[in-house]
């Protein structure tokens, strides 16, 4: 028998930037001392904010900033190597998931797009929350969370399991494409959302540090006069699906369902 049970997932986005802070130091020991001992403590990019008349790069707490080179070497000292010209940038594709009308023992499935852009010298990372399970908008019945097939296939909110079984219930979500944790080997397998009201970590669901692929360079370019470049231009931009699945089971009460997914995207330089 048909129930009358939808689902809405609405997405939130947070963005945090976390930047890396070492400062200077004497190091010794019975067999060495290094004095003023330096290493770059920041940098920055300023510009005029009246009439644009002049733009600075700044390098703090370098000993000897610029490019060196030698045989056999070059080397790059101070901020202005390793600030990214590509900003970051995280977007989702939607921010309401419909899972539709539901029927019991049919499971039924809702994908979005996750884009990351990203030029920074570190990694970043995206994770994933739900504030709660599923929920009825007085908030009084819930759809479990997954635990794929259980048994020895249960997932976890690290963990993808495949989840093919039309008689196992609950809600969760699997992942596709670029940046996404290894245990999502193909597209059965799912994980359960971390729960914010059971208190679990967010988890991750992108995690990379070559987001900007290397400029591969024409071999012999002949000499081109300015502007015109030589080289494959970079891909700036990695991309990944989530595909949100719930089923339910004969005995599930009849009602709207819903809840709210966080992502939050962390770059560091």
């Amino acid at each position: 028998m048909m129930k009358n049970i939808t689902v809405i997932t609405v997405i939130t986005i947070i963005t945090v930037v976390s930047a890396q802070i070492v400062f200077a130091e004497n190091m010794n020991s019975d067999r060495y001392r290094i004095q003023f001992g330096t290493v770059g403590i920041g940098g920055n990019k300023m510009s005029d904010s009246i009439d644009n008349t002049y733009n600075l790069s700044t390098t703090l707490g370098q000993a000897a900033a610029g490019q060196f080179q030698s045989n056999g070497y070059i080397m790059k000292a101070g901020f202005q190597y390793v600030y990214s010209t590509i900003p970051f940038t995280f977007s989702v594709s939607q921010i309401n998931a419909n899972l539709g009308t539901l029927l019991p023992n049919t499971p039924s499935t809702t994908s979005l797009n996750l884009s990351v852009s990203f030029g920074g010298a570190d990694q970043y990372v995206v994770t994933a929350r739900e504030d709660s399970p599923l929920k009825t908008f007085a908030g009084t019945v819930y759809i479990p969370n997954t635990q794929c097939n259980g048994g020895a296939g249960t997932c976890t909110t690290t963990l993808a399991k495949p989840w093919t079984s039309a008689s196992a219930y609950g809600f969760g979500y699997g992942m596709t494409g670029e940046d996404i944790p290894t245990d999502f080997i193909n597209n059965t397998y799912y994980r359960p959302f971390a729960d914010l009201t059971a208190s679990q970590n967010p988890a991750p669901v992108m995690q990379g540090n070559n987001v900007t692929e290397d400029i591969t360079p024409t071999p012999n370019p002949s000499l081109t006069p300015a502007p015109l470049l030589t080289g494959v231009p970079r891909n700036i931009t990695h991309q990944s699906t989530l595909t949100f699945k719930a089923n339910i089971s004969p005995l599930q009460s009849a009602g709207s369902y819903s809840t709210v997914i966080r992502f939050v995207a962390t770059p560091s330089f």
